[in-house]
């Protein structure tokens, strides 16, 4: 392109000054200040078309890049979601089993025996969420991001998650330290365990193949329980509301941070619906 336009300007001032001996003293120095000025207009050209393809280049690899970056977001995401959907089904069964419990303490007269050490497994559990984190924030890459709703979205991730993680230390403290101690000092654990392999489907959810449905058979306490005075405790009745308000609490955090997750999953199928129109 340079060579055309190089063509074009010779041809309007005639051949460089050196191969016109003819032409008078003057004129020949207006031709060397006009062919000088034409070879740095052609330079500047040159120079402003290689910038430009460079950036052009520079901008499509980005691109092509974001992308990239988008897709395996998409796929985090969308694992992350399943994940944290588990949680919130354990967490709910948590307070459920919970308030069954209370209510047995509250109404001795409604007791189901055989129930009781199915929700009292259900409320030793400790869902933790653990989702599959991008380096995209951490290794300073956001900038790749330009949708900037999507980008602050992801931005907040970090804290957000932070949020659901304290509860979950909270509530894995409380149990270590104050419910799991109180029930093995007045309830057969073997029972409780027993339950979760033999009778829940807790396990399942927490074991990484899922198709795995192979149960260890947890032979149960001949020791005699009197249910109905291990629930009339006060002092159970004082633990069992503090597992209820702190799996209500990480359910409430859970169910949050899903709402985000579900927002980013939106921002990005947006994101590359548009690449692909």
């Amino acid at each position: 392109m340079i060579k055309f336009f190089r063509k074009i300007r010779q041809r309007s001032i005639g051949d460089p000054p050196e191969r016109n001996g003819s032409v008078q003293a003057g004129n020949r120095f207006s031709k060397y200040l006009l062919y000088a000025i034409g070879e740095i207009f052609l330079v500047v050209v040159g120079i402003l078309i290689a910038l430009s393809l460079n950036s052009w280049k520079e901008e499509r690899k980005e691109h092509q890049e974001e992308l990239k970056t988008l897709q395996q977001l998409r796929e985090e995401f969308k694992a992350n979601l399943v994940q944290l959907d588990e949680k919130i089904s354990m967490r709910t069964a948590m307070v459920n089993a919970g308030i069954m419990l209370l209510e047995y303490h509250d109404n001795p007269s409604t007791i189901i025996r055989d129930s009781v050490v199915v929700y009292l497994a259900r409320t030793t559990v400790a869902p933790t969420f653990d989702p599959i984190t991008n380096d995209l924030i951490s290794g300073g890459r956001l900038y790749l991001v330009q949708n900037l709703e999507l980008r602050s979205k992801l931005s907040k991730w970090p804290s957000d998650l932070v949020q659901v993680t304290e509860e979950e230390e909270a509530w894995i403290s409380i149990l270590r330290n104050n419910y799991l101690p109180y029930l093995y000092d007045h309830y057969p654990v073997r029972n409780i365990t027993a339950a979760k392999w033999n009778r829940l489907d807790v396990v399942q959810t927490l074991l990484l193949d899922k198709t795995n449905t192979k149960r260890n058979v947890f032979s149960t306490s001949k020791e005699q329980v009197d249910v109905n005075a291990f629930l009339a405790n006060n002092e159970l009745a004082d633990l069992l509301s503090t597992v209820i308000s702190s799996s209500l609490f990480a359910k409430v955090q859970s169910e949050s941070l899903r709402k985000d997750i579900v927002k980013i999953l939106t921002l990005i199928d947006f994101e590359l619906k548009e690449s692909d129109d």
